[in-house]
């Protein structure tokens, strides 16, 4: 599969998305949201103003929407990622789940795109140009947005 970065406001899509569930169409589209957590030890804590006897992490709270055709042979996977860095805190507060959980498109768009904080990735992933070129025409579809004419 080939990976094209795209420009677009990951907010237009999960509105198109939205949009598209209320008005009840039933497009050939499979939808996944996940809300991923991930801690990395802070390099210098005399820098961050915590003494050397404290392990301290950084958390930084992963949201993944994948969308992807059913049923079509030229297969395409839009992928929108935004991770957030929450701070710090020390490893053995578990207060968050070890593995990626599912969440609804709602829930991904309050906790993702509603903030605005974080660095949002948004890709297309192409099995060949064809699927590209599907793709291609939903995007049309989603910058139009039809739904706020």
């Amino acid at each position: 599969m080939a990976e094209y970065g795209l420009d677009v406001d990951a907010g237009q899509i999960v509105h198109w998305l939205k949009d598209e569930q209320a008005a009840g169409r039933r497009r050939k589209l499979e939808l996944l949201a996940t809300r991923e957590y991930a801690t990395e030890p802070v390099a210098d804590l005399d820098e961050a103003g915590i003494g050397d006897e404290q392990e301290v992490a950084t958390l930084t709270t992963t949201g993944t929407l994948e969308v992807r055709p059913t049923g079509v042979e030229h297969a395409w996977v839009l992928r929108v990622r935004v991770d957030d860095v929450v701070g710090s805190h020390l490893p053995e507060d578990e207060s968050v789940p070890e593995d990626a959980e599912e969440i609804d498109l709602d829930n991904f768009y309050e906790d993702f795109i509603v903030p605005d904080s974080g660095m949002v990735y948004v890709s297309v992933l192409a099995e060949t140009p064809e699927g590209k070129h599907a793709f291609d025409r939903l995007l049309s579809e989603m910058i139009t947005d039809r739904h706020h004419r």
